[in-house]
């Protein structure tokens, strides 16, 4: 082999090998934090629970009315408000988006979905309120007029709550199944966590309940640094072998 030619192999060695001691950098993935209530409220059994998913500048809350179909009887069973407070400062307020299916109800009446998305739990049109204070985030269906938008257990449409009073479709239109609502928040990070959650249910709101978190509660750990991969005998051979190519050459030259 020439002597360029040979300089060219062994330099092009050299790059494989120090590829191959290269790690790389660990994407930072989103936290998915649940909290879930059980309670006793003054119109019977109350269960919920709130799915938060953060990431970089935004956050998402996804809200549920666990009870079963057949057990809700009143509005006052209903979720009508969350407060949760955030492991640090939440910065200033984006963009906020809320989705979630709309339907009447009435006691002995099938369950008729309607178009709209549950904007009162984020104060559109001076209905309800949503506030961030600090750390503290508030969203809540009651305020400014008769409440609506309170979040009911999920039915199929044409389905029958079969154990609803005579009061319930005073607040209609309820959100049947799951509200989902996303906060653009600047503070939030991919490690913020959510340090409390309370739930509050009914017209007044008439009970609150605060609770635990009961799954991924513990905050990611910030990505390490890239690892230093641990040669292989192969790979350390070929690093002694260009070492030794370059040794020559120099003595070449000389």
């Amino acid at each position: 082999m020439k002597p360029n030619q040979r300089k060219s192999a062994i330099v092009a060695a050299l790059a494989v090998a120090g590829a191959s001691l290269l790690g790389t950098t660990p994407s930072v993935n989103a936290a998915a934090i649940t909290f879930s209530i059980t309670g006793t409220g003054s119109d019977g059994p109350l269960a919920a629970s709130a799915q938060f998913t953060t990431s970089a500048g935004q956050i998402q809350v996804v809200l549920s009315n666990d009870l079963a179909a057949n057990v809700i009887r009143s509005a006052g069973q209903a979720v009508s408000d969350i407060t949760f407070t955030l492991s640090n400062n939440a910065g200033t307020v984006g963009a906020a988006n809320a989705s979630g299916q709309l339907g009447n109800a009435e006691a002995g009446t099938p369950v008729d979905y309607v178009s709209g998305s549950p904007t009162r739990w984020l104060g559109a049109g001076g209905q309800g309120d949503f506030s961030v204070v600090g750390a503290v985030v508030t969203l809540e269906a009651i305020g400014g007029g008769q409440p609506d938008q309170m979040i009911a257990p999920f039915i199929a449409q044409g389905g029958i709550y079969t154990n609803l009073n005579n009061g319930f479709d005073n607040f209609n239109p309820y959100v049947i199944g799951p509200a989902t609502f996303t906060l653009a928040l600047s503070g939030v990070t991919a490690n913020t966590t959510v340090t409390s959650v309370t739930f509050s249910f009914g017209t007044g709101p008439d009970t609150f309940l605060t609770n635990t978190c009961t799954s991924g509660c513990t905050p990611p750990p910030p990505p390490p640094p890239p690892p230093l991969n641990v040669p292989e005998p192969g790979t350390l051979l070929l690093i002694g072998s260009a070492l030794v190519g370059f040794g020559l050459l120099r003595r070449r030259k000389a």
